[in-house]
């Protein structure tokens, strides 16, 4: 796909690869919202050039991107895979470019927009576990559930908290489902015979408590019980009164407390054992849910 020949070939550096690999007329001013390492990926365009009219052209074949208009400005033309795109730009508005599916588009330079882009496979297995088939594209729609989605998604991406890995799946999953509800098949009344039983539910805990410093996905949790990850997280919560990330997050946070006041390990090694990467991760994910820094809770209660 090709630029128009009177304008340049421009590519952002931010660290996001998605969003770098993506042909503008002009340099962008964007910045990656996420950590280079993180599994989805999120970066806030704030503009593109400095005058006029920017254009953008390319497809990602890694990656579903999620896009969330921050401003309204003017009006923007082209295509997004085979739907036609001439209206206003307004705050708010959603749209969703599935892996491989091409854009061209013409809009003002100093548009702004978030942008999500989430491995193609996850949104994959969201899918499988629906039972339907491939997304279909959005263009510049009001759709406040999935906005919110977004949002929250960045969010976590730049602060996270004690059980960040679910989180992030969860709302992944929250997304797929959304985008798919539309083409989803009606229910049986099979759902309503799926249950976690007492014994299951003891087994994931215990795997849980078993495996507090290291990655917990939402796939793991589900083989435990015998059950689809999509099933898994409803009736999980029907039997705890809480979301596998809720429940996670709490058990991870006790752990850290126990171990501020009953051990010695110094804030590094503490942060490794309840699964954190890194101690400012840790300390940052403790003082968010406590309210005070992990070093400031040991000193005092008596450590």
């Amino acid at each position: 796909m090709d630029l128009p020949a009177n304008v340049r070939d421009h590519h952002a550096v931010t660290g996001g690869s998605p969003y770098d690999s993506i042909r503008f007329s002009a340099i962008p001013n964007a910045e990656l919202l996420s950590r280079t390492g993180d599994r989805l990926q999120a970066v806030r365009q704030i503009s593109v050039g400095t005058s006029g009219t920017a254009h953008v052209v390319g497809s990602v074949a890694t990656v579903d991107t999620l896009l969330v208009n921050l401003n309204a400005s003017r009006r923007h033309r082209g295509h997004i895979g085979n739907i036609a795109i001439d209206r206003p730009l307004q705050r708010g508005q959603v749209s969703f470019v599935p892996n491989h599916c091409p854009i061209d588009l013409e809009f003002p330079w100093e548009h702004s927009v978030l942008a999500l882009f989430i491995p193609k496979a996850d949104m994959a297995r969201v899918a499988a576990d629906l039972g339907v088939g491939e997304l279909q594209p959005i263009a510049s729609e009001r759709h406040d559930r999935l906005r919110q989605l977004i949002q929250m998604c960045i969010t976590e991406l730049r602060s996270p908290g004690f059980a960040s890995d679910l989180m992030i799946e969860g709302l992944v999953r929250a997304v797929g489902a959304t985008l798919l509800r539309q083409n989803s098949s009606p229910s049986t009344g099979a759902e309503d015979r799926i249950y976690l039983s007492p014994v299951r539910l003891a087994r994931v805990i215990e795997f849980i408590d078993s495996r507090l410093d290291q990655p917990i996905h939402l796939n793991d949790l589900a083989e435990v019980a015998g059950l689809s990850p999509f099933h898994f997280s409803r009736m999980f919560k029907l039997a705890t009164g809480e979301t596998p990330y809720h429940f996670v997050g709490s058990r991870r946070l006790d752990r850290a407390r126990t171990m501020l006041v009953g051990g010695d390990l110094g804030l590094a090694e503490l942060a490794l054992a309840c699964g954190f990467a890194s101690q400012s991760h840790f300390t940052a994910a403790f003082t968010k849910a406590i309210g005070t820094p992990p070093g400031r809770y040991r000193r005092q209660r008596g450590r």
